[in-house]
């Protein structure tokens, strides 16, 4: 080959090359974010007027974003290098025409059991311009003193002073079948309205929970003999949803259980279980749930995104229940080929088909999120991290 051709193949691949990348760039947008927030890549677009809200689980960033995928607001703390602490669970709230937004503030003081799913600390409430106007912790009751460090899994309010929140306990109980004595860390749910404790919940008052305790996630959730571990994380909650009835809606990571708990009672509040190993609607084997998150509630059916970490292959799914009859009228499965998410995330029925998925620890490739579209099988949007092992707690969509 003489050289002048060689130089004319040569111009000619690198021409091929440069479009390649000018044909990239149109399709994909990499952001630099700059102020300690992760760099992190967007692929696709929607025409979605509302904004995306993502949070990370070991750093304290939260950000949301437009339906192009443009940060439109931002918040960034610095950490020391050896620390691992986030801002969780960022969401936005109406009330009464009104918006707030909140996140919850993990205190990198406080004692956190040794577990790596339990962030204490505050939940930090914002008015509309995203200026703080007050921090929320637990209140008086006999579980806990005033200011008691809340969790971070979930949060709902009601109105500026009316808010259920969430928290863990590490106690050693007497009730545990085939036990003298067990430590374990459990789940206390608290109401307060005006200031006053109007209801709870602890997990420890339901001895029939132990036997649910599963180890599809975590090998020492059903340690009750300690060996392990000090105290194992038996139950796990990560999410709640009011439904129509006013009865408060929880997912249970670590008893592959939605439980839905009555608010007008003080003893006996759990009226139903669905999925798991007391599941009350019949679920098939395949239609139950392994470690999932997010639970939502609307009308009659139930969502939630199951990591299915049994099988690892993540899927939302969504059960049309009959409350009365304790029956399942319809189950859906949905999956987005190749992916598994071991922990976190979260998902969200935006219209029809289109969802809002939020891909949390997601263990096969570096994408946090994505607005899929099952009727075509279609990513429309995507953002993938530059360090996918800041991985991210929830990715949600408000309009």
């Amino acid at each position: 080959m003489n050289v002048q051709k060689s130089h004319a193949i040569i111009i000619a691949v690198a021409a091929v090359a440069i479009l390649a990348a000018l044909v990239f760039a149109m399709e994909t947008e990499k952001h630099d974010a700059g102020g300690g927030l992760p760099d992190f890549k967007i692929s696709g677009s929607t025409d979605l007027d509302g904004n995306i809200f993502v949070s990370f689980v070991y750093t304290k960033n939260i950000m949301m974003l437009d339906g192009k995928g443009n940060v439109v607001w931002h918040k960034h703390e610095d950490l020391p290098a050896d620390v691992h602490a986030g801002y969780w669970d960022f969401k936005k709230h109406t009330i009464d025409g009104k918006t707030f937004y909140s996140y919850h503030d993990q205190n990198i003081s406080a004692d956190h059991y040794g577990l790596p799913g339990y962030a204490p600390g505050e939940r930090v409430i914002l008015d509309s311009d995203f200026r703080e106007i007050k921090r929320i912790t637990f209140g008086q009751s006999g579980t806990v003193d005033k200011g008691h460090l809340l969790d971070g899994h979930d949060f709902l309010m009601i109105d500026l002073d009316h808010y259920i929140m969430s928290g863990y306990i590490k106690d050693t109980v007497d009730n545990v079948p085939g036990y003298e004595e067990s430590s374990v860390v459990y789940s206390y749910l608290q109401e307060v309205d005006d200031g006053e404790v109007v209801w709870d919940w602890r997990s420890v008052d339901y001895p029939e929970l132990y036997s649910l305790t599963v180890t599809d996630a975590v090998e020492t959730a059903g340690d009750f003999g300690n060996l392990q571990t000090d105290a194992p994380d038996y139950v796990h909650f990560n999410a709640m949803r009011l439904n129509d009835g006013g009865d408060l809606v929880c997912s249970f990571r670590h008893l592959n259980t939605i439980l839905c708990l009555d608010r007008t009672k003080d003893a006996d509040q759990i009226k139903w279980k669905l999925s798991g190993n007391a599941d009350d609607f019949g679920l098939a084997a395949d239609q139950k749930t392994s470690s999932q998150h997010y639970v939502t509630v609307d009308g009659d059916t139930i969502m939630a995104f199951d990591n299915h970490n049994i099988s690892e292959r993540t899927r939302l799914v969504s059960y049309t229940v009959d409350i009365d009859g304790k029956t399942l009228k319809e189950f859906k499965e949905r999956v987005v080929p190749g992916k598994f998410s071991s922990a976190c995330g979260s998902q969200q029925q935006i219209e029809g088909e289109l969802f809002m998925i939020g891909w949390g620890d997601a263990e096969n490739d570096a994408v946090c999120f994505s607005v899929y579209d099952f009727d075509s099988g279609k990513e429309l949007m995507s953002m993938e991290l530059a360090q996918p092992s800041n991985f991210t707690y929830r990715c949600v969509y408000y309009g």
